[in-house]
């Protein structure tokens, strides 16, 4: 039988996630104008050279803000839950 991992332990990983989407779009926005440019992908790869396309990295931007406040109040959730049960047990 599969167990899904705690949820702090699955919102860490997308806290991670988050933050490597975010660094290689501002990675690749920041170097799109020098030649030849190959954008970095979120898993560490490089795209081909002159694939950059701008209005996805801003996407991305937006995608990974969304998913750091996400996985910020899953984490917030859980503390807020082990509260309710210390304060229970009390």
């Amino acid at each position: 039988m599969h167990i899904a991992p705690p949820a702090p332990a699955s919102a860490l990983t997308g806290l991670a996630d988050a933050r490597e989407r975010m660094d290689s779009a501002a990675h690749n926005l920041a170097n799109a104008s020098t030649e030849p440019f190959s954008p970095l992908r979120p898993d560490g790869t490089q795209g081909a050279p002159g694939t950059l396309d701008p209005a996805l990295e801003i996407v991305g931007t937006m995608q990974a803000t969304v998913l750091y406040g996400a996985n910020l109040r899953v984490i917030r959730a859980e503390d807020e839950m082990r509260a309710s049960v210390v304060d229970v047990l009390a």
